[in-house]
């Protein structure tokens, strides 16, 4: 049976856009955070102010590894209609939000549809693409993160600037869901997509399954060390260049998305290239994680007194971080034995993984930037922060070094040499 979907160009421009914006979303309220603040009244919180990223975590953590089991019962175009229902709700409720809880339900709802759509990317591209095409579909995947972030520090600030109100900057982007949800519903029907890629028969203990091979342990330890510093990062930049810099907030966010996600992007293509290039997965990995260390050694020493030297910095963490992406997804499709619905599933269980990673680090690096707030041996409020933030992101990059030993104990997974 013939398993490329019939309508596959606009499936692919479907799935990207929705899971392009939901990556938007994802780190939508980081360049915001000082208005969020105000708005709710969070001054001097920051662990609470934190979870506006933190909290979508838990529920993509339960809704990733639901839909890791029931991409198999359901299939793909059922779980991609529940990827882009929770989507639309979670991003549109942003409209309203009058309350700082009731903005944390909204994320929550968002979340769900967020966790959806890991296992639906992953069956999606071991079923509909091979060879040239999968890698670019994977490099793509990993880039999507970056993507999203560049766009939420370029855009949320001048958004809310332009459209009179974060709210709607925030919200309008569910606008744009429901109206891709409507095309989904409306032109891919279930003959569109064959059916051996539509549903498998249902595995018993798929993530048993893949907790028993050693690659599957490693990979997904090193994505959970990558997380915890990634997540904290992302969140905390924008203001620590700001106050570390002594930039306006909303250049400080321009710089942050240039220097960090921005770049990022450029090593996502570089890992998908070289491994595409030269066949090999482990090195690209191992290299990703040292740089990533260094580039926060660099910016958190230098933010002080060169923020061109700080950027510089950022940028070799964001090149570091890309550049494995596409590795981490790949490795995973090659392992003896991997189904679509073990590679969907293989997505969530790393994502779920990292979810709770994510959704702790925040909330652990705003504890710390607080204690060393406190102790900073400067008298000025916003040198003190800046100084809290800078060393809590220094202790939290040490998680890379952990990343780039454990690299060494993976198996090459290359198609010549794929695991046993």
């Amino acid at each position: 049976m013939e398993q490329r979907p019939r309508k596959l160009p606009l499936m692919t421009v479907l799935v990207i856009l929705t899971i392009g914006i939901g990556y938007v979303q994802q780190m939508s309220p980081s360049p915001i955070l000082s208005v969020l603040s105000e708005y709710y009244g969070l001054a001097g919180q920051d662990a609470l102010l934190n979870l506006s990223v933190s909290i979508t975590f838990p529920m993509s953590i339960v809704a990733c590894l639901a839909g890791g089991i029931l991409e198999s019962r359901l299939g793909i175009r059922k779980l991609y209609l529940g990827t882009q229902f929770f989507l639309t709700i979670g991003v549109l409720l942003n409209f309203w939000s009058p309350t700082y809880p009731l903005f944390l339900v909204a994320r929550g709802i968002y979340s769900i549809g967020f966790g959806l759509a890991i296992p639906f990317i992953g069956s999606a591209i071991m079923n509909w693409y091979t060879g040239r095409a999968r890698d670019t579909m994977n490099t793509l995947n990993g880039m999507f993160p970056f993507i999203g972030t560049v766009i939420s520090f370029a855009l949320m600030l001048p958004l809310s600037s332009l459209l009179g109100s974060w709210k709607i900057a925030m919200g309008v982007w569910g606008v744009a869901l429901l109206i891709l949800m409507v095309v989904w519903v409306t032109c891919i029907r279930a003959a569109d997509i064959p059916q051996s890629a539509a549903v498998e028969l249902p595995e018993k203990g798929i993530y048993r399954n893949l907790w028993k091979r050693k690659n599957i342990k490693l990979l997904c330890l090193v994505f959970v060390m990558d997380f915890f510093c990634y997540s904290f990062m992302v969140v905390v930049l924008p203001t620590l260049i700001a106050e570390g810099g002594g930039m306006d907030p909303a250049v400080a966010n321009l710089c942050a998305a240039l220097a960090f996600p921005l770049v990022g992007l450029v090593g996502s293509v570089m890992g998908g290239v070289i491994m595409s290039k030269t066949g090999r997965r482990k090195p690209i990995l191992i290299i990703g994680q040292i740089l990533k260390f260094a580039g926060v050694c660099t910016l958190v020493s230098t933010v002080s007194f060169s923020v061109p030297l700080a950027m510089a910095g950022t940028a070799i963490y964001g090149i570091g971080n890309g550049m494995w992406m596409p590795v981490l997804f790949t490795m995973s499709m090659e392992l003896e034995g991997m189904t679509p619905s073990r590679s969907g599933a293989a997505f969530a269980l790393f994502n779920a993984c990292a979810f709770l990673s994510g959704f702790v680090s925040p909330t652990i690096g705003g504890a710390l930037t607080t204690f060393l707030t406190g102790i900073a041996p400067v008298a000025d409020a916003v040198a003190a922060h800046a100084f809290g933030l800078k060393w809590s992101l220094f202790i939290f990059g040490f998680v890379n070094l952990v990343s780039f030993v454990i690299g060494f104990f993976l198996d090459e997974t290359h198609p010549s040499r794929a695991e046993s």
